[in-house]
């Protein structure tokens, strides 16, 4: 007997999402601890304004890269309620 649902539950397209959101966030972490680094190893060199214009500079690269690390877990967390909720959903169906 087939069972027929009356929406389209497509839970690989979700897995592939979180998926590549995972990769981006953990980029993102990455690539904000190298800047970072960076800004610590070229204090011999830089100095007066445009060492503080570096250090602002990370600095709000910094703090939108954490705000997007937060977003991303955000969605993250809803995907995960959301496959949850398909696989429930998918447990359900009618009987042809």
């Amino acid at each position: 007997m087939e069972t027929r649902y009356d929406m389209c539950v497509d839970y690989d397209t979700l897995c592939e999402i979180e998926k590549k959101l995972k990769n981006i966030s953990l980029n993102l972490g990455s690539s904000a601890d190298s800047m970072l680094y960076a800004l610590h190893n070229c204090y011999g060199f830089l100095a007066g304004q445009q060492f503080d214009k570096a250090c602002q500079t990370t600095a709000q690269c910094s703090e939108i890269s954490k705000l997007t690390i937060s977003n991303i877990s955000e969605v993250l967390r809803y995907i995960s309620r959301l496959k949850e909720c398909l696989e429930l959903y998918s447990s359900c169906g009618f009987k042809k």
